[in-house]
């Protein structure tokens, strides 16, 4: 008689069950996951389908894939950490490289910069924050989430304070009424999109209509700018220029970013680089550089005496 036959019946059966069955689902040993094999609540983006972290439930674990390995958050994160320090450089080198430039210079100037400047650090880096802990958990993902929101509507608001200052130079009191204007406008903004229920991926394109709308309020005070000072010397003296650069780079990522384009012309080909949302995090750069190129440029045009009260 053979081995097999002689084998307990039992025994066989239990040996069976050992066998792992080929639709189980097994755990990856890979550092990164596919879009099946993530939580619904990781859940964002169909059209990119690889490149997911593990859930770490660890702060220390989140830290760690800032640069241990590539995933498809990798270029959210470190493009906006960059971006943070070329602000910060800013914010350490303006009192110096510009303010002692002219004795004329007053703590308004100081401030208006450094309400731009800090909201551009500040947004940056509640982004790259947050982008590092979505593989934390559901909770921290969803909490952290506001933050980053929050950091959009404080670099717009804070955006124009320069802006609006050195746009009314000489009037003080629509200094006030335009600044008091976006400031009300920001904390409506800001309630809306803190809204939970606007985190979700369903309301992608009603947060960005948000957004934009919150930057088209600048409409006004630029079109009484145009009025006023006419669109040369705004272009030629005040930097105008750079202003409508940034606001088209910002609308430019935006619009992508809403439409989940390129990715969802090619699915799985834009996981790890060029997705819309990678492409929105540099135009935000971009648009944030380009905005601190035309308030400097304003602000030596008024204390370089090129322009008069």
């Amino acid at each position: 008689m053979s081995t097999f036959a002689s084998t307990n019946p039992r025994q066989r059966q239990t040996n069976l069950k050992r066998i792992p069955s080929r639709d189980a689902p097994q755990k990856s040993k890979s550092l990164t996951l596919s879009w099946t094999e993530i939580p619904e609540w990781q859940r964002d983006n169909d059209h990119i389908l690889t490149g997911y972290r593990h859930v770490q439930n660890s702060w220390t674990g989140c830290a760690a894939s800032i640069f241990g390995y590539l995933h498809n958050e990798t270029v959210n994160i470190h493009s906006h950490l960059i971006g943070a320090v070329i602000f910060l450089f800013f914010i350490a080198t303006f009192q110096s490289s510009n303010i002692a430039q002219y004795s004329q210079a007053t703590w308004l100037d100081t401030a208006v910069f450094a309400i731009f400047l800090c909201s551009a650090v500040f947004c940056l880096v509640a982004s790259a924050g947050y982008h590092t802990v979505t593989c934390h958990s559901q909770s921290v993902s969803d909490h952290c989430h506001a933050f980053d929101y929050a950091g959009i509507v404080t670099l717009t608001v804070g955006s124009f304070f320069p802006c609006i200052y050195y746009g009314f130079f000489c009037e003080p009191h629509l200094q006030i009424l335009y600044l008091s204007g976006i400031t009300i406008t920001g904390i409506g903004a800001a309630y809306i999109v803190l809204d939970p229920e606007y985190g979700k991926p369903t309301h992608r394109g009603a947060r960005t209509k948000v957004f934009i709308g919150l930057g088209l309020s600048a409409v006004f005070p630029v079109s009484h700018l145009m009025v006023s000072h006419g669109i040369s010397k705004l272009v030629q003296e005040m930097g105008f220029g750079w202003l409508m650069a940034s606001g088209g780079l910002y609308i430019f990522g935006a619009l992508l970013y809403a439409n989940r384009i390129p990715e969802r012309l090619a699915p799985g080909k834009f996981d790890y680089f060029f997705a819309s949302h990678q492409i929105f995090h540099v135009c935000v750069v971009l648009a944030a550089l380009a905005h601190y190129v035309c308030v400097l440029t304003s602000f030596h045009h008024w204390h370089s005496g090129a322009g008069v009260c």
